[in-house]
């Protein structure tokens, strides 16, 4: 319906004009290549079994591509991290800049980036050494604070000609049993220059003949030597080191403001990455190709409406050097890519059937035909005009007052679209923030819960019969008449005959209708035993196929059923904004600091549940749209049609509106 129709090509052109057709083709934008190395193509097959046609190797220009691009990522992060920060509101309102394919070639092409990216790499090279620098002074610092109180070179005291020095660490718990122990021998000292959590910084002085009694004694009560790292005195070692760390952040200081100097280049820069992805995209592209020595064979795909413009195109770049063959895509070719498009409506759904899956080429797609149920059932759950009034009017001012991205702009217009169908239900429910409308409402939730019950069961069966005539009409479409008669129609004509069977009572039916819907039920029962199995010849595997369709049956009992959910979230949103006011009408009784409170928590505590009701529809709704309908005709899995231009990553891409 909204899907474009595709015709596959095949495309013969020589291999000096691989460079040139590519770029161009880049800048026509709507071409598919197919990836002629993963995919079994009888064309290439045939003459691939002689080895004429062998898969394009990449050459040098794709690896500088890919290294063009990671050092144009690397120079934005680096400038991003020195760029003034932006509050989200702010930021949400200049938005991102709009650049046409054109643009970002023309500035991307003329802009030199590599003495801004040698100047950049210069200073940060001196940034990081001078931050590694910095860390090894601090870590040498740490480690000599300790000993700080040592008033001689360190180089003299490991120097003492007649005397055994050992410096280290002892164990809190072993340092007074270390003292009793040398206590005994007059020819030793240990001086306790610091401590620090569980250890103490020691200093073992004993004559050398002695050494090997000693270090029995140390080492008895977990003694752990420690060489200190200076050969000067430790105080005058920190002050120098403390020097150097305060040099070095001068440094860095310094190139940070050279690096704060090229922040004005970040938009160039950010165009310029577009710019080099596109150049590695168009050089990867030939991957997909298959080549002998002269030869490119290429195949793929581009919209029918597009196909004289592509072929004008391959006229101006070859002249008569190229063999193309055309014709309308297969509609069961799984390779065949989808591009969906939607009216502004429907437009705004059509994430759904992305997050989904695409569809598949034989199919159609679901968008226009859910979108109106999608929005219709989110409003039901909702079901508040306050909410819905508030919801719309904070999409007008975003649409209006906000630069926001496509995507994130056709999310906007989504909930906008829900906020309509929410004030529709609010007045049938005669609720605005949980408070009665000075009205008689069409449905009140706290009396006519059965008939809203009833009303959920009637839009469920709707919309299930709805998607069973999607069925329909695809198989009739298909010209598979017996499919839709056996596997829709007898279908319809039992899930009637038990609605009217089981309606027959309550609604005061005479006998006569419940007697034949009766047996109109059971003749469409047979109808499906003896019909669902007909792709086989064995009777057996008929009869098996037939007998588990109509098990499943019951599954629909179950469809029915989840439509509930329609009236039961409802109700849900709508008593916990009632319960809020009830809580605000009794804090409004207590003076002034009652109704402050009593604001307060209306505006908190409503939006939280406006939070609520709308996650609950967004979630509650694509089940219904999932389960209960895609299950009956769609299956998905279509592959994403990939143009020759690279999505961008830091703008939003202006569509040539000619195609």
């Amino acid at each position: 319906m909204s899907m474009l129709k595709m015709s596959k090509f095949n495309l013969l052109a020589f291999d000096y004009d691989r460079s040139r057709l590519l770029k161009e083709l880049q800048e026509f934008e709507y071409v598919h290549f197919n990836n002629l190395n993963d995919e079994k193509v009888q064309e290439v097959e045939e003459v691939a079994e002689d080895n004429l046609l062998k898969r394009v190797v990449p050459d040098a220009e794709l690896l500088k591509a890919q290294e063009e691009s990671q050092r144009v990522s690397w120079a934005i992060e680096l400038l991003s991290k020195y760029e003034e920060k932006k509050s989200k509101l702010k930021a949400m309102k200049e938005g991102v800049q709009n650049y046409s394919y054109d643009e970002i070639i023309k500035k991307g092409s003329g802009f030199e980036f590599k003495p801004i990216y040698t100047k950049l790499q210069n200073s940060q090279k001196i940034i990081d050494d001078a931050k590694q620098e910095i860390q090894n002074s601090k870590q040498k610092i740490e480690d000599l604070k300790h000993w700080d109180g040592l008033n001689i070179p360190v180089k003299d005291l490991y120097n003492i000609k007649r005397s055994f020095i050992q410096t280290g660490l002892v164990p809190n718990k072993s340092i007074e049993e270390l003292r009793t122990e040398l206590s005994s021998f007059e020819d030793v000292s240990l001086d306790e220059m610091s401590q620090e959590k569980d250890v103490y910084y020691v200093i073992f002085a004993g004559l050398k003949e002695n050494k090997r009694r000693d270090m029995e004694v140390l080492r008895r009560h977990g003694f752990t030597p420690v060489t200190i790292a200076t050969n000067n005195i430790v105080k005058e070692e920190i002050s120098e080191l403390s020097k150097v760390v305060q040099e070095k952040e001068n440094e860095i200081k310094k190139e940070e403001e050279v690096l704060k100097g090229e922040i004005d280049k970040l938009e160039d820069l950010k165009v310029y990455y577009e710019y080099v992805e596109n150049q590695r995209l168009r050089e990867e592209v030939p991957e997909n190709f298959k080549t002998s020595k002269k030869i490119n064979l290429i195949q793929g795909y581009v919209p029918t409406r597009l196909l004289n413009e592509f072929e004008d195109k391959l006229r101006q770049i070859l002249g008569d050097r190229y063999s193309l063959e055309v014709e309308d895509a297969k509609k069961d070719d799984p390779n065949v890519p989808i591009i969906l498009e939607n009216g502004k409506f429907t437009g705004a759904f059509q994430g759904l059937t992305e997050m989904y899956s695409l569809p598949k080429y034989n199919e159609v797609d679901p968008t226009p035909l859910f979108a109106p149920f999608y929005a219709f059932f989110a409003g039901m759950m909702v079901g508040d005009f306050g909410y819905g009034l508030l919801l719309f009017i904070l999409c007008i001012v975003g649409l209006k007052f906000f630069n926001l991205r496509k995507d994130f702009r056709r999310n906007v217009k989504f909930f906008m679209l829900l906020s309509i169908p929410t004030m529709l239900w609010g007045l049938i429910y005669g609720s605005f923030f949980g408070i009665a409308l000075p009205y008689k409402p069409l449905l009140d939730q706290t009396e006519d819960s059965m008939l809203i019950i009833a009303i959920s069961l009637i839009l469920g069966g709707i919309h299930i019969f709805f998607a069973l005539g999607i069925k329909a009409y695809m198989m009739i479409r298909d010209k598979d008449l017996k499919g839709a008669i056996f596997d829709v129609g007898f279908l319809y004509v039992v899930l009637i005959s038990i609605i009217l069977f089981a309606a027959s009572g309550p609604l005061n039916l005479s006998p006569t209708v419940k007697n034949i819907s009766k047996w109109v039920m059971i003749a469409g029962i047979i109808g499906i035993f003896l019909t669902a199995g007909r792709a086989s010849k064995n009777w057996g595997v008929r009869l098996a196929v037939g007998l588990n369709e109509v098990y499943g049956l019951t599954g629909y009992i179950g469809d029915f059923v989840s439509y509930l959910r329609l009236m039961a979230l409802g109700l849900a949103g709508g008593f916990i904004a009632l319960a809020i006011n009830i809580i605000v009408k009794m804090l409004f009784g207590g003076g002034i600091v009652g109704i402050i409170g009593g604001v307060i928590i209306f505006v908190v505590f409503q939006l939280f549940n406006l939070f609520l009701s709308y996650l609950s529809a967004y979630v509650h709704s694509a089940r219904l749209i999932y389960v209960e309908m895609f299950n009956k005709f769609y299956e998905g899995g279509g592959k994403a049609f990939k143009g020759l231009i690279n999505k961008p990553k830091y703008f939003d891409l202006e569509k040539n509106e000619n195609k």
